[in-house]
């Protein structure tokens, strides 16, 4: 049976790649095509952290932070920048970093 921090790992990875693909779809359709780029690679990168370092023998409480601290960051920034992606995908973002400190 899974653990209680491998599920918040997984769930964790799960909204983190629903806010990486909201985001790259945002700045398909968006005049801000740099920054929804970035944020949803970043979320993905993170999103992998989060859910690998649960899974990985060495060092795994620090890849899950760093992923998390990955996830929040960016979340908050397309949050608060103008033009910015915002929106669903944001929040969406900041519950996977939540999600991933919960797991570490």
């Amino acid at each position: 049976m899974l653990g209680m921090k491998r599920i918040f790992a997984l769930l964790g990875l799960a909204i983190g790649l629903i806010a990486a693909a909201l985001m790259l779809s945002a700045s398909a359709r968006g005049s801000v095509y740099i920054l929804g780029i970035l944020a949803g690679l970043g979320l993905l990168y993170g999103s992998y952290l989060i859910f690998r370092g649960k899974t990985s023998l060495l060092f795994g409480w620090a890849k899950t932070r760093t992923g998390a601290l990955i996830n929040l960051v960016l979340g908050v920034a397309t949050l608060l920048i103008p033009g910015g992606v915002g929106g669903t995908a944001s929040i969406l973002a900041i519950v996977s970093g939540v999600l991933g400190f919960l797991a570490a």
